[in-house]
């Protein structure tokens, strides 16, 4: 099968491709800098440059590429990207696309998952033959935010109150594997790490694992999203299907330090 990956050179793209590949399948790469990468075709979903030559010839479209971290592309690279990509692949013949959302954004008032709630809503419009598969949090994301909130010298000011159910990219991405080989599901089961968590026990794996020296205090945020987080919303804790820990996936990073 040739199956387009959007986003193939970020965190879960990566895990992607070389699961896809180790599969059999041709696995493409969508990415605005693909250097250094094989079976690439750079392109800008914000622009629509060019994808067209990266939908030509693919069965499929795994499309994980989404502005995480740059609120003001959100909406040109999640909402009308995704129309853009839709619009070039029902073109050229494609039969699925397989959506990567995140559990819990219906529930929780927060501005990208508004942004990631409109993508879905594109993908329902059924331009092409869909599934959407919604994660819990990477575990890379919990390093990410940790790291936000441990930039004081000393101490690691957190929310610790929080919930979140990590989830391994690797875990992820061979779903996405499995799901891309078969029919269109529509919206599947979630998919969930392992353990529900809270920030406090998560804070102090990541603290020990850097070696760092810091004192845990906890941050209080009056915000109606951070209420939501710590009222556990961005859980599924019925789907329980990842494999790696947390504390694993510190081990797999930084045992060998």
């Amino acid at each position: 099968m040739n199956v387009l990956v959007t986003g193939g050179t970020g965190t879960l793209g990566r895990e992607v491709v070389i699961q896809l590949r180790q599969a059999g399948h041709r696995a493409r790469i969508l990415s605005r800098n693909p250097r250094g990468h094989v079976d690439t075709v750079q392109g800008d979903l914000a622009t629509g440059a060019g994808l067209q030559k990266a939908v030509g010839g693919m069965d499929a479209i795994i499309h994980a590429a989404s502005a995480t971290t740059d609120v003001l592309r959100g909406n040109a690279v999640d909402v009308k990207g995704t129309r853009r990509l839709l619009n070039v692949a029902r073109e050229a013949g494609v039969k699925h696309i397989v959506f990567v959302s995140i559990v819990g954004i219906d529930r929780v008032n927060y501005t990208y998952y508004k942004t990631k709630l409109a993508a879905e809503a594109i993908v329902r419009e059924g331009k092409v033959s869909w599934s959407i598969l919604r994660a819990t949090q990477f575990h890379s994301f919990m390093e990410f935010t940790l790291g936000l909130f441990s930039k004081l010298p000393g101490l690691a000011t957190v929310p610790l109150e929080w919930q979140f159910q990590p989830v391994d990219a690797r875990d992820v991405a061979r779903r996405l594997v499995e799901v891309v080989s078969q029919e269109p599901g529509g919206r599947l089961p979630d998919f969930g790490g392992p353990e529900v968590r809270d920030f406090k026990s998560i804070a102090e794996s990541w603290l020990k694992a850097h070696r760092l020296n810091k004192r845990l205090v906890n941050l209080w945020l009056p915000f109606k999203f951070s209420r939501q987080v710590a009222d556990g919303l961005l859980l599924c804790p019925d789907q329980k299907s990842g494999t790696i820990t947390f504390e694993q996936y510190l081990d797999l990073k930084y045992g060998a330090k």
